[in-house]
C-alpha cells in the first residue's frame, strides 16, 4: 500500500477512537439521525444538542424516535421535523 494513504487512514482510524459520541447515519437528503454513544449523561445532552444543531440547520425539529442502551453504550436515533408537524401531531 501507498505510504501516503496509510498514514492519514492509520490517523484518522486512530482518532476516531476518540470521539465519544458517533453521527453513524446522516444524508443531506434524509431526515433521519443515528447515533451511537456512552451511556453517560454528558454524552445523551451533546448527542441531543448535536441532532438539534443538525436539524436547525434545515430549520426542523430534532424529535428523538428511540434509544436503545446496554450498560455501556446507546443508540439514539432522531427525526427532524418542521415545526408546522410538531405542532399538528403533537410531538
Amino acid at each position: 500500500m501507498n505510504r501516503t494513504l496509510l498514514i492519514p487512514s492509520l490517523t484518522i482510524l486512530l482518532l476516531a477512537g476518540c470521539v465519544d459520541n458517533q453521527l453513524v447515519a446522516y444524508g443531506t437528503d434524509e431526515n433521519y439521525l443515528n447515533f451511537n454513544h456512552p451511556f453517560t449523561d454528558k454524552a445523551i445532552a451533546d448527542v441531543r444538542d448535536r441532532a438539534e444543531r443538525l436539524c436547525g440547520q434545515r430549520k426542523q425539529v430534532a424529535i428523538q424516535t428511540s434509544k436503545v442502551c446496554s450498560l455501556s453504550q446507546c443508540t439514539t436515533n432522531y427525526q427532524c421535523i418542521n415545526q408546522a408537524d410538531v405542532i399538528k401531531y403533537g410531538l
